[in-house]
């Protein structure tokens, strides 16, 4: 993907509204199926089918270990994917979550599955770049950088990521071994007014058994709709593959705000 400053990211080639809507509609529909056989996990109200991550959503409990949440923490997710990441969050640590998502069919997708299970209270999207973020200047208390996707401008989205998180706020940013230096992504956040407090490594797991049923009825469910497989297919981030371990770099905003 790419993008141009003021401009949202093109959605996939021939998506439209309705196939967006069609795919929420599958998502809903396999989800309401195995709420007869099986309760949904905490926080994952769609069995992980819009998680956006092949291994277990569960890792992401470190990024609770950022300060202390309470329902005044306001967290940025930029690329939010179809939203239950975030969605899973505000279960998890009790804060508000607001997804920015440069592909405008999945921010549209995200904000169906808000509506129908009835959390757009916690966790709101919007389409967006984020090299130029549409928020004021120190509006969030913390950031997640929690996708792969790497087509942008790196440093200009985290310039601005820096700008819309307050004075002394948390940034994480989850960043694949196997791709992404570790030093690279130290100067990135130094350039960008962030001070590095802690990095992890972790091996990850792989999705549990609920995940995976609810994955496969999905694409069966989607075997005749091959444009509707291809959308939901690319929301799964990470090469559709599992890495075998994950980076995470934890960071503060610097206390001094610089005026632009």
């Amino acid at each position: 993907m790419s993008g141009k400053p003021g401009m949202q990211y093109p959605s996939s080639a021939g998506d439209t509204r309705e196939d967006s809507a069609a795919l929420a509609e599958a998502i809903e529909g396999v989800a309401k199926s195995l709420r007869l056989e099986m309760p949904a996990p905490k926080g994952s109200l769609f069995y992980g089918l819009d998680h956006g991550l092949p291994y277990a959503v569960e890792l992401l409990h470190l990024l609770g270990s950022q300060g202390i949440f309470r329902k005044y923490e306001f967290v940025l997710e930029v690329f939010s994917g179809l939203g239950g990441r975030a969605r899973w969050a505000t279960r998890q640590f009790g804060c508000r979550v607001l997804g920015l998502e440069p592909d405008l069919h999945a921010a549209q997708i995200a904000t169906r599955l808000g509506e129908s299970s009835g959390t757009l209270g916690e966790a709101v999207f919007c389409g967006g770049a984020p090299e130029t973020l549409p928020f004021r200047s120190g509006a969030f208390t913390h950031a997640w950088w929690l996708d792969s996707r790497r087509g942008m401008r790196v440093e200009d989205s985290l310039s601005e990521i820096s700008r819309v998180v307050r004075d002394g706020g948390y940034f994480a940013w989850v960043l694949q071994e196997d791709k992404d230096s570790r030093e690279w992504a130290r100067e990135q956040l130094r350039a960008t007014g962030f001070v590095v407090t802690e990095e992890r490594r972790t091996r990850v797991l792989a999705p549990d058994m609920t995940r995976r049923v609810a994955e496969q009825r999905l694409e069966r469910l989607l075997q005749a709709r091959a444009p509707l497989l291809k959308m939901w297919k690319e929301q799964t981030g990470w090469d559709s593959r599992m890495p075998e371990s994950l980076m995470l770099l934890f960071a503060r905003r610097e206390a001094k705000r610089v005026a632009r």
